[in-house]
């Protein structure tokens, strides 16, 4: 009985001390700026974890996700922390986003064409009028093909005829490729 009535109390002092959402978000903040990534992605995951319905909870987790990509380079990560957004917060104004860059990342990281095209396919079915839609119509057009080459066929498509075959937008150093 007594050790039951000591389990009981941690149990609500443990509850008690939980931090609020807007302290965790602003304890993630400070890691951010400190460059403690890892600390930001304990506090953001913490509250995503807690507070699954708080406001904060899905830019928590848009935030975890831009960490493991853009500061950690972590694309398999980043994937993962994609894909729980768009899974956990479907209707989050980061959801569109977070579901293209999954298949940006499969496709120029990991080149891993299938899965990428099946995100774009669902992409372009879910959000048709999109800022990103055309931009995951092009990346559906071109998957599989070398960034460069296609970047290059596009610049020569946009260039008069009289150019010479040489490249104007670009450094004069890149010349298009002998036909």
């Amino acid at each position: 009985m007594k050790y039951a009535f000591v389990l009981i109390l941690l149990a609500s002092l443990a509850g008690c001390s939980r931090k609020s959402p807007e302290q965790l978000m602003a304890d993630a903040k400070q890691a951010e700026d400190r460059k403690d990534f890892p600390g930001a992605i304990n506090s953001y995951s913490e509250l995503v974890t807690a507070h699954q319905q708080s406001p904060q909870a899905e830019e928590a987790q848009y935030h975890i996700a831009l960490i493991y990509n853009n500061e950690m380079h972590d694309v398999v990560k980043a994937i993962e922390a994609y894909r729980t957004l768009y899974v956990k917060f479907p209707t989050s104004a980061h959801a569109p986003s977070a579901l293209f860059l999954t298949g940006f990342l499969y496709n120029n990281e990991l080149h891993r064409v299938d899965s990428a095209k099946a995100i774009y396919e669902s992409f372009v079915r879910l959000y048709p009028s999109n800022e990103l839609a055309s931009s995951a119509r092009f990346e559906l057009n071109t998957l599989g093909q070398d960034a460069d080459e296609v970047l290059h066929k596009d610049i020569l498509a946009k260039q008069p005829a009289d150019s010479g075959g040489e490249i104007k937008t670009l450094p004069a150093r890149i010349k298009a490729p002998k036909q």
